[in-house]
């Protein structure tokens, strides 16, 4: 058996944009520079389908819900926002043997019933956990989304640039010089925007994901988040003006 987690992402509103050419082409984009944030971290299937939809299975707990929330982080169109249905669990084959356009599994039925539920909302939040399952921690981690999504829709625009550039440097002094502004500045924007709560939230989210699978797969090692995280961030770095037109 091997611990994976798959994602189901939708857009919010692309066909009635005007530029849903143009949101499918950045998917596109992105399908593959989601290819080379995971590289040979694990196996992992990745398919842009139907317009501005895209689903991810890779190998981890953690790894769908890692890539969503940096997807999420330096997403483009602010006024069409990506939604994530989520879920993990194991499969009894190896993620590399599966053909995702044609998968049918309780996997792909779980994240596109996270992924409905999104749809659904009014106010909708970025990311929905589903498992087969009911337990008292899919409902903590679901309301940690909710406060996620309320924290991130108060920032403006510079709070959001600098808790997402944080996320990828780590540092208020390299988002500074980033930015041309200055340390305190930044710092200002960072504690205004809740950026902390935030980025601990997604930290103790990584971590509970981390630990289940760890129960689940004690004899898998566990280090693969923090490697594909890494992975990620210097991906990112590499093209930072670019995707953040700074």
């Amino acid at each position: 058996m091997v611990p994976v987690s798959v994602f189901i992402m939708d857009v919010t509103k692309s066909s009635t944009a005007g530029h849903g050419e143009e949101i499918s082409n950045y998917i596109t984009q992105l399908e593959r520079d989601i290819g080379n944030w995971h590289g040979n971290i694990g196996s992992v299937q990745i398919k842009h389908r139907s317009g501005d939809e895209l689903i991810l299975l890779s190998e981890g707990y953690a790894s769908a819900f890692i890539t969503a929330f940096f997807i999420s982080s330096l997403w483009k169109y602010e006024k069409n926002p990506p939604y994530f249905g989520i879920t993990y669990g194991s499969l009894d084959k190896k993620v590399e043997e599966i053909d995702i356009e044609k998968w049918i599994h309780p996997l792909v039925k779980q994240a596109r019933n996270a992924n409905d539920h999104l749809k659904k909302q009014k106010d909708r939040e970025s990311f929905h956990l589903q498992l087969n399952d009911v337990e008292p921690s899919l409902q903590i981690i679901n309301s940690m989304f909710m406060l996620q999504h309320v924290l991130r829709i108060e920032q403006t625009d510079i709070q959001q640039l600098v808790c997402s550039l944080y996320l990828i440097y780590g540092k208020q002094n390299a988002v500074a010089q980033l930015l041309d502004r200055s340390a305190p500045t930044i710092y200002s924007h960072f504690k205004k925007g809740h950026c902390e709560q935030i980025i601990r939230s997604f930290r103790d989210i990584v971590s509970f994901l981390n630990a289940r699978q760890a129960s689940d797969f004690y004899e898998v090692t566990n280090n693969q988040s923090d490697v594909l995280e890494e992975s990620i961030r210097t991906n990112i770095k590499s093209r930072v003006q670019e995707l953040f037109n700074i």
